[in-house]
């Protein structure tokens, strides 16, 4: 029973992951890039472009739901059927 466990155990190994060579360093703030526009001007134009997206989800899932609600019978009364008299 042991000798299983033991072969399972190689089996079920976690990867891990190194760098090449044991000389990187850690990164430090001085390696990030300096601003090139002011953050206003690229926040308004994100909410520009996401804002869209959601209009164009919100028609899209209208539409979708008309197109549900006219082809899905949802066992209304069968007029049809009924005599009118």
């Amino acid at each position: 029973m042991n000798r299983g466990l033991f072969a399972l155990r190689e089996v079920v190994k976690v990867q891990r992951r190194r760098y090449a060579s044991g000389q990187q360093a850690r990164p430090s703030m001085e390696e990030y890039g300096v601003p090139t526009e002011p953050w206003k001007q690229v926040y308004e134009r994100n909410q520009k472009k996401w804002n869209l997206q959601l209009a164009a989800g919100i028609v899209t899932f209208g539409a979708t739901m008309a197109v549900f609600y006219n082809s899905v019978n949802f066992g209304t009364t069968p007029w049809h059927l009924l005599k009118n008299e």
